[in-house]
């Protein structure tokens, strides 16, 4: 019952989103929109904020990968870039919002996340300091959450297919290659 009513509050957000922007979206419409009384919603979460929070947990456990694998890592990436356009409402009236740094800051740690799932997998068997791997792998995510802020401001408008290309001929080989260089720096030293 408890998960039904949180699922009931965040599609009660996402409606609301599509009408009004969060900044101005209160408890109270969420629980008219929902048909709970107040009590309900704070029985749940603290306020606003932490609803969209949940939702965002929510929805990557169902639909991000919690990893990058090497045979289709592009197909992996593009999943963070499918989900924000199969949900461009929710995703634009957030991301042009107070709450625009956490949902970047969120994207980017998830996104990290796979990369050095991906990066751990490239790097295996060479000898690479932790904080060069880390390096990396924060190089990475910046660059990938840079990308996607671009396209948001733009209002997503770049085609899908478009975007996978310059994303395939920027990423493809550029993590393998960067950790070779590391790696190559170390047996030097």
């Amino acid at each position: 019952m408890a998960n039904s009513t949180k699922e009931a509050l965040a599609d009660a957000l996402r409606q609301m989103m599509k009408v009004k922007p969060i900044d101005k979206i209160t408890v109270k419409d969420i629980v008219e929109v929902c048909g709970v009384n107040r009590q309900t919603f704070y029985y749940h979460f603290d306020d606003v904020d932490d609803l969209l929070e949940w939702v965002f947990e929510d929805d990557a456990e169902r639909v991000l990968p919690k990893e990058v694998v090497y045979e289709h890592w592009l197909e992996d990436v593009m999943t963070f870039m499918d989900y924000l356009e199969n949900n461009s409402d929710f995703t634009l009236n957030v991301y042009n919002s107070n709450s625009r740094l956490y949902m970047l800051r969120y994207l980017k740690a998830k996104m990290k996340a796979c990369i050095e799932s991906f990066a751990v997998i490239v790097s295996e068997g060479k000898n690479i300091e932790r904080q060069d791997f880390e390096f990396i792998t924060e190089f990475y995510a910046t660059c990938a959450i840079g990308f996607i802020s671009q396209w948001m401001d733009a209002g997503m408008q770049m085609p899908r297919e478009m975007m996978r290309e310059r994303i395939l001929k920027v990423m493809d080989q550029s993590v393998e290659n960067i950790i070779n260089r590391f790696a190559e720096q170390m047996k030097r030293e």
